[in-house]
């Protein structure tokens, strides 16, 4: 199953089978990834949770997100043109990830296993941004809101499911939210208590919903990404700072504190600049990332899939916040956070080979991490020393 997982990164960093786009240009293709030369190849150390922080993965992370792609490969494409050369799925999924699971299963560490990929495996980089040779790191999380099943006066914010009628383009986020297009039409999943709430989980594209059960209890009701209305995304970061709001709102966290505590009578002109709007399903599992695969926290990425297949594991280097404090959730101090990665997901905003979101997870530090990250650092990728495909 091919689920799309569109985000529309509220930063304006940060917010979508088979082959991949044929409208993808040579360019786009020839400078993704170069071959390092075993000098070339860095000394790091592994972020580990026998090391410090579970906040940073772990040994169980990694085979977790190995052992839920594997199985997937078989519905990637034949191969992947990285302009200079092909490789087959075999080589950089199957074999690869077996290759992974192989040293984890034996025991090894994460820093061992590294020593090892030096010795057995080739090592690519992506070669970054095409302007600057970088590699930006965003990040993203599944939300958790307590939610209703019947709208009342002050759970009374929709979440909809997709629309039999559904054309794109279809209704704006305006005339869905601002003139009631839906309105009547008995496709509200649930709804919530705060207008921004909807908005920030079709940003992220799946999450939890806790609804009453009757007993005084609360059910967990998963959602994920179903359709979007084919309209175009505005970025609600770009639109707040050319309108002069200070910059410490332009995050996911600032976000929600301004629309809701600060200036509230401003929501609705703001969201509405943004025309994209974004369906859901009800699911028993999630998320899901483009690949199909339920994400693991901090072991699964998502790249341009335009740049980048599916199913590779990478190793990244980059920095993760290491504490917060104060009503704004600021960042305390910034950590070294290098760790091994499975490419599961992709992203609108996702583009070049520059360009990389971490999915955190679910919990206070991930929403943190994921409305926070916004560092540069290094993307490779490991493949088995054999002929190219």
């Amino acid at each position: 199953m091919i689920v799309f997982l569109i985000r529309a990164w509220v930063l304006g960093l940060v917010f979508f089978s088979g082959l991949a786009d044929a409208s993808v240009g040579k360019r786009a293709r020839t400078s993704s990834l170069r071959q390092l030369e075993l000098s070339e190849i860095p000394e790091f150390q592994i972020d580990d949770a026998a090391l410090g922080s579970p906040e940073a993965g772990s040994r169980g992370g990694l085979m977790t997100a190995l052992k839920r792609q594997l199985p997937l490969c078989q519905d990637l494409p034949d191969a992947w043109d990285f302009g200079r050369f092909k490789v087959s799925r075999e080589r950089w999924c199957k074999e690869t990830i077996s290759w992974f699971l192989g040293k984890l299963e034996s025991g090894a560490s994460l820093q061992q296993i590294f020593e090892s990929a030096r010795r057995e495996l080739d090592w690519y980089e992506s070669t970054g941004k095409p302007e600057t040779g970088e590699v930006q790191f965003t990040g993203y999380f599944f939300p958790v809101h307590r939610a209703r099943l019947v709208k009342d006066s002050e759970f009374r914010y929709p979440v909809y499911r997709t629309p039999p009628d559904l054309k794109t383009p279809y209704f704006t986020r305006k005339e869905i939210e601002s003139e009631g297009a839906l309105a009547g039409k008995n496709l509200e999943i649930a709804f919530l208590n705060n207008p921004v709430d909807p908005y920030i989980l079709q940003v992220q594209g799946s999450g939890a919903l806790l609804v009453p059960d009757g007993s005084g209890g609360e059910t967990r009701m998963i959602v994920n990404y179903a359709s979007e209305n084919g309209r175009p995304y505005s970025s609600l970061g770009k639109a707040m700072r050319a309108a002069g709001i200070e910059d410490r709102y332009i995050s996911l966290q600032g976000i929600h504190e301004f629309f809701t505590h600060v200036r509230p009578d401003l929501w609705t002109k703001f969201s509405n600049l943004n025309e994209s709007y974004v369906f859901f399903k009800k699911d028993q599992e999630g998320p899901y990332g483009y690949s199909g695969v339920i994400l693991t926290p901090k072991h699964s990425i998502a790249v341009d899939r335009r740049v980048f297949p599916m199913g590779m594991v990478g190793l990244i280097q980059t920095e993760r916040p290491e504490g917060v404090g104060g009503a704004s959730a600021s960042v305390l101090a910034w950590k070294k956070f290098v760790q091994f990665v499975v490419t599961q997901d992709t992203g609108g905003a996702i583009r070049t080979p520059g360009r990389v979101d971490v999915f955190w997870g679910e919990g206070p530090y991930a929403e943190i991490a994921a409305g926070k990250t916004d560092r540069t650092g290094r993307l490779l990728f490991f493949l088995p020393k054999k002929r190219a495909w």
